[in-house]
């Protein structure tokens, strides 16, 4: 009823001298004149729309309602969803946007405020996100936008902010946090001229030129501690040419012709210690690419299309036996791995070279053992069980256990997938100044935990005689150490730990009274403490230089033992407290021997 309501006010309105020379027309959805698709005045002279419009759906709901003036929309116009709320109204004149229009979302929040002069956005505008947020708000004059425009993050906190003279100006965007993102000239909505865009911690991620909204020339990229992570040359917003691309540690990673975005010619992979990783030879993106180990022997082969992996992959071992084979879609394969007697190992899917879904571990006999989900911290794999399956033996012997790790134990003892491990050897010969020569080897789970043993030998003096009167020292500490390791950054791994340490003097000393005499004395102390401290790797992933250094206190007990039967004591210069309270500290340089990737199956 409210339809046709709507339609008698819209004739009211029509002034009675239209009315004489005009006729309402109407059109239908269907045959039978049921449904009306549209109500149309036109005058009578020669059909020339004059007066009222409106549209419906095809549910009866209203589309659209306006006014013509002689063939020109005119006046208020309003326009509807299907399910009522309105979606756009405005005013027209002469066939053109004038005055204020709004914009709604379907859920009736605003998306759009401003004003039109002939059809040309004039004025201040405000957009909106579907929330009823803000979204930006800024000037235009004369369709171009002018002076200060504000965008924000849906929260309500500033995201960009930029400039305008004649529609260009310099464009600035901000991370969540306020800290400066994205810098940029923007001309006619579109980004031209240099800009440059920053990791969070401020240091530049990417820096180039922009010609009519695309890439052009050439764009380098740098990882967050300032290496060069990648450069080449852009055409119309296409790769194109040679592009080089590195390790955060500076060693080159692949390198390779592009053109019009595709990888296209000869490309070759490097692991950070330079070993070839992968080798390609493609067409636009499509051709044969070979995966090798670090030790050379090729690791797996297959077809590219498009710059993902298409049709089939073959795996094999490091002793060059095919142990699975996946077939991949558009990036996306089912993987399936097998023992050296053929019989299946493992089932699951690989997508953009990342294992994801659901994994399945079968027995040689061809029994389910284990499924797993692949999880993976800031790229990183991490084994997680999703189920735990029972094997057959299993069922004749309750006993044993599940085949699962717990969700909510610490990273540091969460087993990842083809994390590294290696040992670490390390001293400083500068201790020899005080006596003391440290030689430290530890165990290192990638990120995660370090066991050392840190034996130091003792002898004072090191290198220059002793005098009569001189005590002398000689004797081992040995600490034991268990370090958690937080993820590398810019300024190394730092970690805490705890250690046991304990140590045996020798000590000898002339005594003077009654008579010259020499004298000895036996030096025993145990001691536990904690710690914190950074170490730092020339890579992460692979051998190369690294120094560590900790600090902290230990508390123990020490056994003091005098043989000397002097009236004056010759080791009175030395501490014979019970009460042990050394120091940890530690400063070593050392190298990280090669490591080797575990794996989960």
């Amino acid at each position: 009823m409210s339809k046709w309501w709507t339609i008698v006010l819209f004739a009211l309105a029509t002034p009675a001298a239209h009315a004489q020379d005009t006729v309402l027309l109407k059109t239908y959805y269907d045959e039978g004149k049921t449904h009306i698709k549209e109500i149309i005045s036109v005058l009578k002279a020669d059909s020339t729309l004059h007066g009222l419009y409106q549209a419906m759906y095809s549910n009866g709901s209203l589309s659209v309602t306006g006014y013509y003036h002689l063939g020109a929309s005119d006046s208020l116009w309003v326009y509807y969803y299907e399910n009522g709320k309105i979606s756009t109204k405005g005013y027209f004149s002469n066939n053109k946007k004038h005055k204020s229009w709004e914009y709604y979302f379907e859920n009736g929040n605003p998306k759009a405020k401003g004003s039109y002069q002939s059809d040309i956005p004039h004025g201040q505008w405000t957009y909106y996100f579907e929330s009823g947020q803000e979204k930006s708000i800024g000037m235009y004059f004369q369709g171009k936008k002018e002076g200060i425009w504000n965008y924000f993050y849906e929260e309500g906190s500033l995201k960009a902010q930029a400039y305008f003279t004649a529609d260009k100006g310099l464009y600035k965007e901000f991370y969540p946090n306020g800290k400066l993102k994205i810098e940029g000239f923007i001309q006619e909505g579109k980004s031209v001229d240099q800009w440059t865009y920053y990791h969070e911690s401020g240091a530049i991620e990417a820096e180039g030129v922009y010609r009519d909204g695309l890439k052009d020339g050439k764009w380098t990229y740098y990882h967050e501690n300032g290496q060069l992570a990648g450069q080449g040359e852009y055409s119309h917003g296409d790769k194109s040419g040679v592009w080089k691309y590195y390790y955060d540690d500076g060693s080159l990673s692949s390198q390779g012709p592009m053109l019009e975005d595709h990888k296209n010619g000869f490309w070759k992979l490097y692991y950070p210690t330079g070993e070839v990783k992968g080798e390609a030879n493609l067409n636009l993106g499509t051709g044969t690419h070979t995966e090798y180990y670090a030790s050379g022997k090729k690791k797996a082969t297959g077809p590219m299309k498009a710059g993902k992996k298409h049709g089939r992959w073959t795996y094999f071992n490091e002793e060059g036996v095919e142990d699975g084979t996946a077939k991949f879609e558009n990036g996306t394969g089912h993987y399936s791995g097998f023992y050296p007697d053929g019989s299946l190992k493992m089932t699951g899917t690989i997508e953009d070279n990342k294992r994801v879904g659901e994994w399945t571990l079968y027995e040689p006999d061809g029994s389910v053992a284990g499924t797993y989900k692949p999880v993976y911290e800031e790229d990183k794999p991490i084994f997680r069980t999703s189920q735990s399956l029972k094997l057959k033996s299993e069922k004749r012997n309750n006993e044993k256990p599940e085949y699962r790790y717990r969700n909510k134990r610490l990273r540091y003892f969460n087993p990842r997938i083809n994390e590294y491990t290696g040992f670490i050897i390390g001293t400083n010969p500068v201790w020899s100044v005080i006596g003391q020569i440290p030689i430290a080897f530890e165990y290192y789970i990638q990120e995660r935990q370090g066991y050392e043993a840190q034996i130091t030998l003792h002898k004072k003096p090191m290198f220059a005689s002793s005098s009569n009167t001189d005590v002398t020292s000689v004797g081992a500490d040995l600490a034991l150490r268990q370090k958690f390791y937080h993820r590398d950054t810019n300024l190394g791994m730092f970690y805490f730990g705890h250690q046991i340490q304990g140590g045996y003097l020798y000590h000898e000393a002339t005594a003077l009274s009654p008579s010259p005499s020499p004298a000895q004395a036996d030096e025993m102390r145990f001691a536990y403490g904690l710690f914190i401290g950074d170490r730092w790797m020339q890579r992460v992933e692979d051998s190369g230089l690294t120094v560590d250094f900790n600090f902290g206190f230990a508390v123990g007990k020490r056994l003091f033992s005098n043989n000397s039967k002097s009236t004056n004591d010759p080791f009175g210069e030395l501490n014979q407290d019970a009460f042990y309270l050394p120091v940890v500290f530690t400063l070593n340089i050392g190298f990280a021997g090669p490591k080797r990737r575990t794996t989960s199956f």
